[in-house]
């Protein structure tokens, strides 16, 4: 006869170490690498890619990166169907960042163009143009 889970915990664990096992693995799944939270996911690499419209080889390379862009990071995130929050936990408090997500919105990404295009400028060439040099001389 097959026995289940709860019948083994049951016979071999106290309520006490059911309780400490149960906080143990809740402690590692708040703390997951990118590559830990995507398998927990059932998500593949080439799947993530498409996503980010990035190669799986890019995939590969950013979960093993050290650090990276809170940017990057929330997309990486946002492919696999979540969010990040970013928090500054101090001694007496805990604040919520929330600059790194802000999205300009369309209209101003727009309005800076249309303005470029109003006034003849193109944002691309501040600098001047470089004089010609004939036959050596300056």
């Amino acid at each position: 006869m097959r026995a289940s889970w709860r019948d083994i915990k049951n016979r071999t664990m106290t309520k006490e170490q059911q309780a400490r096992a149960r906080t143990l693995a809740m402690q590692d799944l708040r703390e997951m690498e990118l590559r830990e939270l995507r398998e927990a996911l059932n998500t593949t690499q080439v799947t993530l890619a498409k996503k980010l419209k990035t190669t799986q080889a890019a995939v590969s390379r950013l979960e093993k990166r050290p650090g990276m862009l809170v940017n990057t990071l929330g997309d990486y995130v946002e492919a696999l169907g979540g969010r990040i929050e970013v928090r500054a936990v101090l001694p007496d408090r805990t604040v919520s960042l929330t600059q790194f997500f802000r999205k300009k919105p369309v209209v101003a990404r727009l309005r800076k163009k249309t303005n470029a295009r109003r006034t003849g400028r193109n944002l691309k060439s501040r600098t001047p143009p470089l004089k010609s040099v004939k036959d050596g001389a300056p």
